[in-house]
């Protein structure tokens, strides 16, 4: 069992990931998907004609669109100045949208339209919908849509279900799901071959190193993942008439039109899907694609920063630069409530909470003589106080010796190794 939680781990992770190696597939239906791009920063191209656009441009193109699946990186705050930015141009061209957001559950929707509609703070909707005990990334990221959305009481709905149904897909496969669950997927079984190769391109050597099985559960986990996105904004849609819907979800979800849109188009077929993705365009040079020549390396110097891509990858692409969890200060210690106690699993390093001497193992027990009673409350109180006031905490501190923690690191590398054997 310790294995199937630790390939879980990873699947939080890689998932997730999405790097600028995978711009250049040439998977997906696009008739353009063999056809290579160029795009420099600050930029949005239209895939479809290799123009460059504004964003009144990009809105004027796709009104006509039903939906709009917006790719993101997660932690890059340039992802989330666009979908701002779109939103708030489109909204001012036609008014009647929705916004749906994967890292909010469909049983979060009651609780957001309360906020949507003052009848409750943000504070009281972070807390109903635990944001903070679910772990979600930092609410800066999310928090302007929000604002924008709350401004113009545009409708915000939860895209996403309970993680223990994709937690028991991962580990032990869609079979095992109770026949009412497995209804929430309607296109489950549908195949598509190029979003099989994506996923597994992801997971790299992964996939080849792990046992059949393992992967096949994984790649469920995401299916569903996908398919319970499309769903909830049909479903959504199909009750406001003549309203248009904006999917925000992370990249590996969206590119290639494989993941949301694939989903959301056997459901709704004569439904027209407006993909944007975003795509790295790092400001600094590097000598490759064959610059190594002093001739070539001069030439290369009077251009701009561009980043080539698969004109396949979406029906616009947008400019963004490297990802950094660094936007907004952290205070950089991850731990889990059990038992009544915050026991600290980790501290980020050059953290805050490096510099307060914390230390994996350390029991948190208050923070300004606030008692942590529950599950996601430490985080929810370092969000709205951390860069406000000086902080004191009551820790229990948990001291080993040297050689126990060798025989522990030795034990836990033992552990791994037979389970990569298995």
């Amino acid at each position: 069992m310790k294995k199937f939680i630790l390939f879980t781990i990873i699947i939080a992770f890689v998932i997730n990931a999405y790097t600028a190696d995978n711009d250049l597939l040439t998977i997906g239906k696009s008739k353009n998907r063999l056809e290579i791009g160029k795009i420099e920063k600050g930029q949005i191209i239209d895939t479809r004609t290799n123009t460059k656009v504004s964003m009144e441009e990009l809105v004027k193109r796709s009104i006509k669109s039903d939906v709009f699946v917006i790719g993101e990186m997660h932690i890059s705050g340039d992802c989330h100045d666009f979908q701002y930015n779109f939103i708030d141009t489109l909204f001012k061209v036609y008014p009647k949208i929705i916004i749906g957001l994967e890292f909010f559950q469909r049983k979060d929707s009651e609780i957001l339209e309360k906020w949507r509609l003052g009848e409750i703070t943000e504070d009281e909707l972070l807390k109903e919908t635990g944001w903070f005990e679910k772990g979600s990334y930092h609410y800066h990221y999310t928090k302007a849509i929000m604002d924008l959305a709350k401004r113009n009481k545009i409708k915000v709905v939860g895209l996403n279900i309970p993680r223990s149904i994709l937690r028991k897909t991962s580990r032990k496969g869609f079979a095992t799901l109770t026949k009412e669950e497995k209804k929430m997927f309607p296109t489950i079984n549908v195949l598509n071959k190029d979003h099989r190769f994506l996923i597994q391109r992801v997971f790299g050597e992964f996939t080849m190193q792990m046992p059949s099985f393992w992967f096949n559960n994984i790649y469920s986990a995401q299916k569903i993942w996908d398919v319970i996105m499309a769903e909830s904004m049909i479903k959504v849609l199909k009750k406001n008439k003549g309203y248009k819907g904006i999917i925000i979800a992370g990249n590996n979800h969206v590119v290639y039109n494989l993941g949301i849109p694939f989903r959301y188009n056997l459901s709704k077929k004569r439904a027209k899907v407006t993909t944007l993705i975003p795509v790295y365009v790092n400001e600094k040079k590097k000598d490759d694609d064959g610059a190594g020549h002093p001739m070539m390396k001069k030439m290369k110097a009077s251009f701009k920063p561009t980043t080539i891509y698969s004109r396949g990858i979406g029906d616009f692409v947008f400019s963004i630069k490297e990802s950094t969890d660094n936007i907004y200060k952290k205070f950089g210690v991850n731990g889990e409530f059990k038992d009544g106690t915050f026991t600290v699993k980790s501290v980020s390093k050059k953290s805050a909470a490096k510099k307060y001497g914390m230390r994996k193992g350390d029991i948190i027990k208050s923070v300004n003589g606030i008692e942590i009673k529950e599950k996601g409350q430490l985080g929810h109180y370092l969000y709205k106080n951390f860069e406000k006031n000086d902080l004191v905490f009551e820790i229990t501190k948990k001291i080993k010796k040297k050689e126990d923690k060798k025989k522990a690191k030795k034990s836990m590398n033992e552990k791994m190794k037979k389970g990569m054997k298995k």
